[in-house]
């Protein structure tokens, strides 16, 4: 798995993603665009509260593995910001609401929710740890083909 750390900030997301397309080629290439969504819903979410405007790092892992039997594409951040797991909060994402009643925000978690096979969060010492798993299967099908 490729790591890297850099600044808590979306203004990382264009080397992120440059990082995602070289991690990402043959069997992996058709969950690029679901990756990109997945990977910058989370790091908006570490940029905007977890070090409350002060700088940070966060640490980012990309890469294949095996689970059950299962190929899945691994996506990590690491943070050491203020305790927050984003998959515990209830938000109501009023998916089904129109565009005009719907408020702003409230989406991210959900999509990542959406998109995700499986996510994890975990807090040990300092450090906040957000994995993600989504399935690789049905690309090594559709490439077999």
């Amino acid at each position: 798995m490729k790591t890297i750390e850099l600044p808590a900030s979306i203004e990382q997301l264009a080397y992120i993603n440059d990082n995602l397309r070289e991690c990402m080629t043959g069997k992996l290439a058709p969950l690029l665009l679901k990756t990109q969504l997945v990977v910058e819903e989370l790091l908006a979410n570490i940029s905007s509260y977890a070090y409350d405007g002060s700088a940070g790092v966060v640490e980012f892992s990309c890469g294949s593995v095996t689970f059950d039997g299962k190929h899945f594409l691994r996506i990590s951040f690491l943070d050491h910001g203020k305790p927050f797991d984003p998959f515990s909060v209830n938000l109501d994402p009023h998916a089904s609401d129109s565009i005009d009643d719907r408020p702003i925000g409230g989406l991210g978690i959900h999509f990542v929710k959406t998109l995700s096979t499986h996510y994890m969060y975990s807090r040990f010492s300092d450090t906040n740890a957000v994995d993600i798993l989504i399935d690789a299967s049905d690309c090594n099908k559709s490439n077999e083909k």
